[in-house]
């Protein structure tokens, strides 16, 4: 009787620490993905994972992931850097005047800076916002694709979904 009470307990716990390290994404998609800042530059297939408290991208070359990118609440974790609080990220990797939901906003395809100077078009919307000598936007969303560009400081993210 102990024994089989020991294998219930056993089989349980096994369930349970093999549900908790396997994380199903909510929504998962595959897109062309470019990635262009002044440190690095990629251009290739990849996924975007979003997770109840995290968005992953990851983009692919060769069938190997070359970029990984996972964006939580309070830290930037990229394959070739170490992780980082979102501040120091932005301060470091991207732009320190962004917002720091920017990079998730601009993945999960929604409105960036809290929807400053969003136009409405007829399959998503665009966003133009300037700061003089600081950063130069044009953000544009559609039913299949994203686009960032920082014409200053030479920053470009294009997402097109397959």
């Amino acid at each position: 009787m102990t024994h089989k009470i020991y294998q219930i307990l056993l089989a349980f716990l096994l369930l349970t620490i093999i549900g908790c390290a396997i994380k199903k994404p909510m929504q998962q998609k595959s897109a062309f993905i470019l990635l262009k800042i002044p440190e690095m530059r990629y251009a290739d297939m990849g996924f975007i994972s979003e997770y109840p408290n995290s968005l992953k991208v990851q983009i692919y070359s060769n069938a190997q992931p070359v970029v990984s990118l996972d964006i939580y609440k309070d830290r930037i974790c990229m394959s070739l850097f170490e992780c980082m609080n979102k501040s120091d990220f932005y301060r470091k990797v991207f732009h320190a005047l962004y917002p720091e939901d920017t990079l998730e906003q601009i993945f999960l395809a929604k409105p960036i800076f809290d929807g400053v100077n969003l136009v409405k078009t007829s399959n998503g919307f665009t966003q133009k916002i300037i700061k003089p000598d600081q950063y130069s936007i044009s953000y544009k969303i559609s039913d299949t694709e994203v686009e960032f560009h920082d014409k200053i400081n030479q920053i470009i993210i294009k997402v097109q979904q397959q």
